[in-house]
Parts: C-alpha cells; sequence; structure tokens
C-alpha cells in the first residue's frame, strides 16, 4: 500500500501541462506580466541527474526519487525514477519541449497516458508549469536554488484542501 502511495507520489510529481496560458516574465513589483515570452533555451539549468534524498528517507527501506534530464535542440527529455534499497524503477517519461508556440512539460507515467502541463511563469531559475484541470498536482515548480540544488514543489487542491509537497534535489553524477 504505501509502495502505491510513493509511486503516486512521484508519477504526479512527474506529471505536466495543458493548452491555456502562455510563458511570460513576471515582473516581481506588483506581480504584472510583460509580454516577453521564453524559449526551450531559458530552461537548459534543469539538465542533468538530481536526487532527492530528503522526501522519503525516513521509511524503511529508504525511497528516494531522481530526475534525469538530458537537452536536445529542440527538447529536454528526461526519466523520473524511483529508488528502493538496490532496486531502481523508471516510473516516468518526461519531456518539455514547444507544442503549438507554447513550452509544455509532459510526463508520461509508465503505462499512462502522458500529461501535459503549460508553462505559465519562468526567469533564470525558476520554471512554473500549470494544468489547473488535472486531479493532483495543479502546479509544478521547479526553483534552482544553487548550482548544485533544485526545489520541485508539486501543489494543488485535493479533496481535504490545499497540498504542497517539496522535493529538495541535488545534482550528482556517475
Amino acid at each position: 500500500m504505501m509502495n502505491n502511495l510513493f509511486y503516486v507520489l512521484l508519477v504526479f510529481f512527474m506529471v505536466s501541462c495543458s493548452d491555456n496560458g502562455e510563458a511570460k516574465n513576471e515582473s516581481t513589483a506588483g506581480n504584472q506580466e510583460s509580454d516577453e515570452t521564453y524559449s526551450i533555451e531559458n530552461l537548459k539549468w534543469i539538465e542533468g541527474i538530481w536526487l532527492d534524498s530528503t522526501t522519503f528517507s525516513f521509511r524503511t527501506p529508504k525511497v528516494s526519487f531522481m530526475e534525469k534530464w538530458k537537452c536536445y535542440p529542440d527538447s529536454i527529455s528526461g526519466k523520473g525514477i524511483s529508488i528502493k534499497e538496490n532496486d531502481t524503477t523508471i516510473t516516468s517519461a518526461l519531456c518539455i519541449r514547444e507544442v503549438n508556440g507554447k513550452i509544455k512539460y509532459i510526463a508520461r507515467p509508465a503505462g499512462e497516458a502522458m500529461i501535459p502541463f503549460s508553462l505559465i511563469f519562468m526567469n533564470d531559475n525558476e520554471a512554473i508549469f500549470e494544468n489547473p484541470v488535472n486531479d493532483f498536482p495543479q502546479k509544478i515548480r521547479y526553483l534552482k536554488t544553487s548550482k548544485d540544488s533544485l526545489q520541485v514543489i508539486i501543489s494543488g487542491l485535493r479533496p481535504e484542501g490545499e497540498r504542497a509537497v517539496t522535493f529538495k534535489m541535488k545534482s550528482v553524477s556517475f
């Protein structure tokens, strides 16, 4: 049962996109939007291997999550991975690409349909994707906090109310 919960959380962690909203640079003064749109080039900072060892490390056996991202000229391709003891499972195929002139974050959980999220905000260290019709999460926020650290915050409404889960990721290399 708990394994299913972890799988569901990871699946939703990797989820993305809808067709409403364009990526725009948001002014910090007054939360006003500018007309500047971004390209996939502005998200190259997500490339790498990111390991979350804090979120479910209290579990026995320990469960960790990892994302692997690789940049290509027209997209950024990724994988969501669950690590439990010595067992590694790819749980989601991930992709960030331009679709019909808008940047989308698309997740395909193992054995399920693709789930798209639209980029609604981006700056040099942050990207927010939204899919208001998804059950949970409705928002996925990537925030680069340092050269080798980023946070992934999934949030939205659940039957019991507003919910947010933060994954604190560290860059790793093999």
